[in-house]
């Protein structure tokens, strides 16, 4: 998230970063195989990097956010959801039928007031058939959005900014500045965030204002890509935290620390964790999906460029 590391606990351009030891990750299963066997037929992948996961409640099928639009994965293959072919960056899931995103206008499309490079906040209320500009039109590209009730969450990549807005997207203030990949809310304190950053994961207590290199730091051989908080925790025998490094391995933070659960087999692209057991992730070659907290994984749509 900062390119220089300061003194322990100092502040810099609004983010903190801490002292960074090595912890010995304990009790690390071996990653398991996964099934790269495509469950769809031929001919209907998703077409284009994707860049964001979801499940709809109302439906239950998975949602792709992609380089080429929304596609909905039927029980019979992969479907383009709408008209509109934006490049759909930050995405999430609010409801049944009720998405919010950002991203880029797709090539048949105008930007918000004008702008041909920034889609700000857009939301959908029929399952992705359209969609309509919430906020930031043509000012922000959302590359990381996360939702806790009406506090939304966002990483612009135009101003390297964390934004926060209480108010459903509405209205934003910024908060902390520096290089994220992808942030995540704690569902119960929305004051709590989690964010992934090139230095390690990193946590903040106060809304995104700081951020603080969480410790001890997870003994990693690279770094977290996406980091997701479990919903509707069981007990101890599941992580309250998800990630998956640039490497493809899958981690779990447990009581103990952090352990490697499973394997992707490939540098992901997207992460959504839906469930205790049930993740949904994405990698340049597939869709996937773990219904074992991410020890093995089934192939639920082969991507293509």
């Amino acid at each position: 998230m900062t390119t220089a590391c300061g003194r322990p606990g100092r502040t810099l351009i609004g983010l903190c970063t801490g002292v960074v030891t090595a912890v010995v990750v304990t009790a690390c299963a071996q990653p398991a195989q996964s099934d790269t066997g495509p469950v769809v037929p031929a001919g209907n992948a998703v077409s284009g990097h994707v860049h964001g996961l979801g499940i709809d409640p109302g439906d239950g099928l998975v949602y792709v956010a992609t380089h080429r639009g929304l596609i909905r994965l039927e029980p019979d293959g992969a479907e383009s959801v709408g008209d509109s072919r934006h490049d759909l960056m930050g995405f999430a899931v609010t409801g049944p039928a009720q998405y919010l995103a950002s991203g880029h206008p797709g090539e048949l499309h105008e930007g918000p007031a004008g702008s041909a490079s920034s889609l700000g906040l857009i939301r959908s209320t029929d399952g992705g058939r359209s969609w309509t500009e919430v906020s930031l039109g043509g000012a922000a590209d959302l590359h990381a959005i996360t939702v806790a009730g009406s506090v939304v969450y966002g990483w612009d990549s135009l101003t390297a900014t964390v934004q926060a807005s209480q108010d459903g997207g509405r209205t934003w203030v910024p908060r902390s500045r520096g290089s994220v990949t992808d942030l995540a809310v704690d569902p119960v304190d929305p004051q709590h965030l989690w964010a992934t950053t090139s230095e390690g994961p990193a946590e903040s207590r106060d809304g995104g204002h700081t951020f603080t290199l969480m410790t001890p730091v997870p003994a990693m051989s690279a770094p977290l890509a996406f980091v997701e908080t479990v919903p509707d925790l069981h007990g101890d025998r599941e992580p309250d935290l998800v990630g998956v490094d640039t490497g493809g391995r899958v981690w779990g933070r447990y009581g103990d620390g952090w352990r490697v659960s499973g394997e992707l087999g490939a540098a992901p692209t997207a992460l959504a964790v839906v469930g205790p057991d049930r993740y949904l992730a994405a990698t340049t070659e597939a869709v996937v999906s773990s219904e074992d907290a991410g020890r093995t994984w089934t192939t639920l749509a082969p991507v293509t460029p």
